[in-house]
């Protein structure tokens, strides 16, 4: 028996009887994808409704929320701000007063020799007539000179400074040997007001006085005249007490004066002086 084999025909069959297979396998496979995409996709989009009704459910509270604290963080920032300049204010303000008053004190030195500031006090005037007695010719009595003369400072106001060139706008120094050495304008004006009750008691008690009065008169009016504008002493004052006419003035007695502590002054100049002597005149 002679059997024939056709390879080609063996070949077909054998692809008709495998490709059903393939197919088959890759329609499930098409199948079983398309399910699964469309399961994820629906799992995906339950997830999305539920984050969707959250979100639904939170915004109308979570909006007013946000608002006020959109609000609160405004206002806490703005008071910030505003605190934070005051603060700025503050501290300009204490810096300006702190520097100004002390390099500009009325009645104080402006070359930068004496101290900025001295303490202040407030002090009432009374009436004392042991500097210029009622009866002038007292005037000239040990007594009243020896009060005077502890008005003044030891050095009498004479300062020596060293080291000239720290400081600005000296005047000319006075005549001193080997010293550079300047006086000081509240001595100067005590003197000059000695003068002039000295002047004045002179005249008046028939007492011989310095040839020199007539032009040191002259000369401490005017001084006088610029040290009272220049401190303008603005204390309140009210009805006179001791005229003996009763004119209804005033005397200036009683009324209460912002002024230095004189004490300190006195002591500021006793450590720079440049001398040891204490005379008014």
């Amino acid at each position: 028996m002679t059997i024939l084999f056709d390879y080609d025909t063996a070949i077909v069959a054998m692809d008709l009887s495998i490709q059903p297979k393939y197919e088959n396998v890759q329609l499930d496979d098409d199948h079983d994808e398309a399910g699964s995409n469309t399961e994820v996709e629906d799992s995906l989009m339950g997830d999305e409704k539920k984050w969707r009704n959250h979100d639904d459910f939170q915004t109308a509270p979570q909006r007013r929320r946000n608002k006020v604290l959109s609000v609160l963080r405004t206002a806490h920032t703005y008071l910030n701000t505003v605190l934070l300049l005051g603060i700025l204010a503050v501290i300009v303000r204490q810096q300006l007063s702190s520097s100004v008053p002390a390099r500009w004190e009325i009645g104080g030195d402006f070359t930068g020799v004496a101290p900025p500031t001295f303490g202040q006090q407030i002090t009432t005037f009374k009436m004392d007539q042991s500097y210029a007695p009622d009866n002038t010719s007292e005037f000239f009595t040990d007594d009243v000179l020896q009060r005077w003369n502890a008005l003044m400072p030891k050095g009498m106001g004479f300062v020596w400074v060293n080291d000239t060139h720290k400081y600005h706008d000296l005047p000319t120094p006075v005549e001193w040997p080997d010293k550079t050495v300047f006086t000081t304008s509240m001595t100067h004006q005590l003197h000059c007001l000695f003068a002039i009750v000295q002047t004045y008691s002179g005249l008046k008690a028939n007492v011989t006085l310095p040839s020199d009065h007539h032009w040191h008169m002259v000369h401490c009016f005017d001084y006088m005249r610029q040290a009272i504008m220049c401190s303008a002493d603005i204390a309140l004052e009210g009805h006179e007490t001791t005229f003996p006419d009763k004119n209804g003035g005033s005397d200036g007695w009683d009324s209460k004066h912002v002024c230095k502590d004189y004490g300190q002054v006195k002591s500021y100049l006793e450590s720079v002086r440049a001398y040891d002597d204490q005379l008014i005149y």
